[in-house]
């Protein structure tokens, strides 16, 4: 599975023009400044109490934690649900931790493993409770599991990786287990729990990321008497600090504290204030007046709009409360080997060339948008290497002209080719496709796009290879994210040859090779401070065959309120630690 939209929607903060240099950092010592919640948490305290007042521009595709796929989404499930292992908490100590390094949550531990990776075993911390009062079993672990195969009932989340992971599935992957609704006597037998404290996975294969899954917001527990199906949604049962106090969809939500919730059993989640509150307003801007004015205090996804973000970078008070992460997106472009010439890798890598990445930036947000892109891992992912450029783009990163001609002879197309480009109606896409139509011209290919609707463009479109190869597609814009902070959790799903499916497949290029397949086959047993190097060198072979052309690594300007404490920046999702934060003046 994946969290794929369009380069165009990547382009969440946009900027007017490209100044080409790197923004110097102002602050960062934790104290405030431009960017300072990028190298220490702004405004320590340990004040508690008060309201703190998020706004949104859409509601959360589910509440429910095994039906949401978004990833802002993912980042407030911190409030009300607790995983067995997460991503760790805000300060010095998760700052010192390796990139894409977990602890614990709900477990004592990280999963025990078998040597082959085959069998996980959690031991559950004592002291458990939901905000019913009842205790937290592994059962209640096993049954939030068991509803993710009840898929006529609970859709739309990441359930792809779990359902033939611990479950017997057919040729066309359809597990034999039909979700607890269902079956209401048997359940999962690939999920034990010998004790209420013990939960052990035996996998129907070696998984050596299986840790990564358990972080997902998908695994949390749910107590079988209070579920509601597809109405859980509206009343989900929390084992974090915060719960539900009131929810209008569409409009507002409202989380109060969990009085069932006990620091004691949480080391990841350290909240501070008493309530926090979600507005939702159909107009960005209007969110944007709201930030400016102080009666909202942050985003709780994604960057300012244009207008406001040219007041923060005119305005020295305004931008020292202002912080411009990288969000983990990558644009790129796939390249299909299917298409006339683009058999042939030299014309692939001519195309590499031809790109001029610094014309795709100013498409996609300028310096505040975006970074330059040379490798498919983003910088967050292990395995991403800063020295890498397979494909230098200049000085200036406005393409390699006379490279890309020597490509095209190479390839005994000296005088260039034609090609289609897929994009969708979204965002930016459409400026997107110009910049390469006008740059690949430049060497004499010819390229002519074919947009579609973006909610059939990834899974019945370029998802679909018999379309790609009837519309004779060559190229395709895509915006990539990690669902989790791994190569596995990226780069795989782009190059497994055996996710190469009729519809919805994540290989779009339909790649089957031995030298990659085989690198995904070791990354799958190999411990994972072994794995950064077996995916670097999975970017490099990716990269040479020209199969997926990145060109920028997502960034965003966000604004928070001065009166917001303890303000730190998860890496692993471009935005603010929102559990941890507090509030300076109480109300």
């Amino acid at each position: 599975m994946r969290r794929s939209i369009s380069a165009g929607v990547l382009a969440t903060v946009m900027l007017a023009g490209c100044s080409g240099t790197a923004e110097k950092k102002e602050g960062g010592d934790g104290s405030g400044g431009f960017d300072a919640a990028r190298t220490g948490v702004v405004n320590a305290s340990d004040k508690t109490g008060g309201t703190l007042r998020l706004g949104g521009t859409a509601d959360c595709d589910s509440w429910d934690p095994a039906a949401t796929y978004n990833g802002y989404c993912w980042n407030l499930q911190r409030l009300m649900t607790r995983t067995l292992v997460a991503s760790p908490g805000y300060g010095d100590q998760a700052r010192t931790m390796k990139s894409g390094e977990l602890v614990p949550d709900l477990a004592t531990a990280l999963g025990q493993s078998n040597a082959d990776k085959t069998v996980w075993t959690y031991k559950l911390r004592s002291g458990l409770k939901f905000s019913t009062g009842a205790a937290i079993t592994s059962a209640d672990i096993k049954y939030g599991f068991e509803r993710m195969w009840a898929t006529d009932v609970i859709s739309g989340g990441p359930a792809g990786y779990f359902l033939c992971l611990l479950d017997t599935c057919d040729d066309e992957g359809t597990p034999e287990y039909e979700g607890p609704y269902k079956d209401k006597k048997g359940g999962l037998e690939r999920i034990e729990t010998p004790d209420a404290q013990t939960i052990v996975f035996r996998l129907t294969g070696s998984f050596a990321d299986f840790d990564y899954l358990m972080a997902l917001p998908a695994t949390a527990p749910v107590p079988r008497a209070q579920d509601k199906g597809a109405s859980y949604t509206k009343s989900v049962v929390a084992s974090g600090p915060f719960v539900f106090e009131s929810y209008t969809p569409g409009q507002s939500v409202a989380w109060k504290r969990n009085p069932h919730w006990s620091q004691d059993t949480d080391e990841v989640r350290h909240p501070k204030v008493d309530k926090v509150t979600l507005t939702l307003l159909s107009n960005p801007d209007d969110l944007d007046a709201r930030l400016k004015n102080g009666s909202l205090d942050l985003a709780a996804g994604g960057g300012v709009q244009p207008t406001f973000q040219s007041e923060i970078l005119g305005s020295p008070a305004l931008k020292a409360n202002a912080d411009n992460p990288v969000s983990g997106f990558v644009g790129l472009f796939a390249i299909f080997p299917t298409a006339p010439s683009l058999d042939n890798v030299h014309c692939r890598r001519a195309i590499a060339y031809a790109l001029d990445k610094r014309d795709l930036l100013v498409q996609s947000g300028g310096t505040y948008g975006g970074s330059y892109a040379a490798t498919l891992l983003p910088p967050a992912v292990p395995g991403h290497d800063a020295n890498a450029n397979a494909y230098p783009s200049g000085a200036d990163w406005t393409g390699d002209v006379d490279k890309a001609k020597q490509e095209l002879a190479e390839c005994g197309k000296p005088d260039g080719f034609s090609t289609v480009m897929a994009y969708t109606n979204s965002g930016q896409d459409p400026q997107i496709f110009a910049s390469v139509q006008a740059a690949l011209k430049r060497v004499g290919i010819t390229v002519t796009g074919k947009q579609q609707d973006e909610s059939v463009y990834y899974g019945n479109y370029i998802g679909a290879p018999a379309t790609v190869k009837e519309q004779q597609l060559g190229i395709a814009s895509i915006g990539w994210a990690p669902d989790y902070p791994s190569g596995n959790g990226f780069l795989s799903l782009l190059v497994d040859g055996a996710r190469i499916q009729a519809e919805g497949t994540t290989n779009y290029v339909s790649v089957n090779d031995e030298v990659l397949n085989g690198l995904i086959k070791r990354s799958a047993t190999a411990p994972l401070a072994e794995q950064a190097q077996i995916f670097k060198e999975l970017d490099k072979q990716t990269m040479e065959r020209a199969l997926y052309l990145p060109y920028f690594y997502q960034k965003a300007l966000l604004y928070r309120n001065p009166r917001v404490t303890n303000v730190d920046l998860r890496a692993d999702a471009g935005g603010y630690d929102l559990v941890n934060l507090g509030v300076s003046d109480g109300k």
